[in-house]
């Protein structure tokens, strides 16, 4: 149980869009798996990384084109990071049977 704790504290500390988290929510109380847990902390792990580079990039930026631009790279790197997540839980999904619905709900939540 500590495990699930911490991994819901990691998703709300994380910052993401309110449809994602509820996306990962319910993931992990849909399909509870080591390997679903796994592949989440992974996808945390690189948006954290991706958050904090743009605040570093951010600070360095002498206009607002700069700021634009790296917040177009922060939003990039956070698309890259759900692709990741979508393929990592497809592998996944076919011991867990819960590939039919996966991809799709990851794209809607994440759609802007």
């Amino acid at each position: 149980m500590t495990k699930e704790i911490d991994l819901y504290q990691l998703i709300y500390e994380s910052n993401l869009e309110s449809r994602l988290e509820q996306i990962l929510i319910g993931l992990i109380k849909d399909s509870p798996s080591p390997q679903i847990e796994e592949a989440i902390r992974k996808f945390l792990l690189f948006v954290q990384h991706a958050s904090e580079n743009f605040w570093v990039t951010f600070h360095d930026s002498k206009t607002y084109q700069e700021r634009l631009e790296c917040y177009y790279q922060f939003s990039k790197n956070q698309c890259l990071a759900t692709e990741v997540l979508i393929r990592d839980l497809d592998s996944i999904s076919s011991a867990l049977d819960i590939k039919e619905n996966l991809s799709s709900m990851l794209r809607e939540g994440f759609t802007f």
